[in-house]
């Protein structure tokens, strides 16, 4: 599995993550850009994308369904306020969802890489729920941070924003490492 496949996949996220942050603007219209873009992105994905699976479905749901109505259209400041919190909360059920329904949301990838005749076989499966469970720990601190980014105002959010990327390209860097490690082959699936 190409691990920059998977993360072009949370494109419409990073989005959000990284424009609503840049300081060109009041934060109100940064993050109404960042959904507006976002929104496109997953549009465009839809699409183009060959993969529909947990995460194909959660971008459209949140950004096509949710946010940009919330945000950019019809700006409800309740949502607003806890947007960060809201999108955490969604990447976990993508996630946690994904295996909760025994279909964890890197399989739909790793699929792209493997041969059909070992999407059943127990080495892919278990790499697969490895995988998506590092990343579902990612969003599970992503979630503890968008709060304490609500709640703790006290606390350094550069540093937050710092522990958030460090953890995104550790969650990366394992996808890469975990999917390269012990190659399942045919002769293994027997």
């Amino acid at each position: 599995m190409n691990p920059w496949t998977l993360l072009l996949s949370f494109a419409p996220w990073l989005i959000l993550k990284f424009v609503s942050d840049l300081p060109f603007g009041n934060p109100l219209t940064m993050l109404r850009i960042a959904v507006v873009i976002a929104a496109l992105v997953s549009f465009y994905q839809s699409r183009k994308s060959t993969v529909k699976g947990f995460i194909y479905w959660g971008n459209l749901f949140f950004f096509l369904g949710v946010a940009l109505f919330l945000v950019a259209i019809f700006p409800q400041m309740w949502f607003i306020a806890k947007m960060g919190l809201l999108s955490q909360l969604m990447l976990n059920c993508i996630t946690w969802g994904s295996m909760l329904f025994k279909r964890p949301f890197t399989m739909d990838y790793a699929k792209e890489y493997v041969p059909r005749e070992l999407w059943t076989h127990p080495a892919f499966l278990r790499k697969n729920y490895v995988i998506t469970g590092i990343w579902g720990c990612y969003f599970l601190l992503g979630l503890v941070t968008a709060e304490i980014r609500i709640y703790e105002p006290g606390i350094n959010h550069g540093l937050i924003e710092i522990v958030d990327n460090m953890a995104m390209l550790g969650a990366v860097f394992f996808t890469s490492f975990y999917s390269k490690r012990r190659k399942i082959s045919s002769e293994h699936a027997s």
